[in-house]
């Protein structure tokens, strides 16, 4: 547990919880086993969740070619948990990967249960996208 809670305090949508806050998200969380070479999801499909890697090494590549190695601790997705995007590339596991998932629906859950996460995180969100734009 305090590997990914160490992570989620490094997630810009997460910064600002409190650890009350961010356990309350670790209770939503499950943790998935993917052999190597399996595709996590397409360049072009609906984002419905945020990855943490636990263990393992996997790529995230679009039609141009590889545009990052991710390994422990490192965490992506999460936008998909408030906007509705279609992804910008797809994942593969290069190695066999445990993987936190967090589900969009079980966030939302939480966000309705809880006006104070959702205050914060809706801030947080914005914020990114405020600085995302006017780059």
């Amino acid at each position: 547990m305090n590997l990914i809670l160490n992570i989620l305090r490094t997630v810009p949508l997460f910064h600002a919880l409190s650890e009350a806050e961010h356990k309350s998200i670790i209770e939503h969380v499950n943790m998935e086993y993917f052999p190597a070479h399996h595709i996590l999801f397409e360049q072009g499909v609906m984002g419905d969740s945020m990855y943490i890697i636990k263990t393992g090494v996997l790529r995230i590549f679009n039609e141009t070619g590889e545009l990052a190695q991710l390994g422990e601790g490192d965490f992506f997705g999460e936008m998909a948990l408030i906007e509705d995007q279609p992804r910008m590339a797809a994942a593969e596991t290069l190695s066999d990967c445990e993987i936190f998932v967090l589900k969009k629906e079980d966030f939302g859950e939480l966000m309705s249960k809880s006006p104070e996460i959702s205050e914060k995180v809706q801030a947080a969100y914005l914020d990114r996208k405020n600085k995302n734009n006017s780059q």
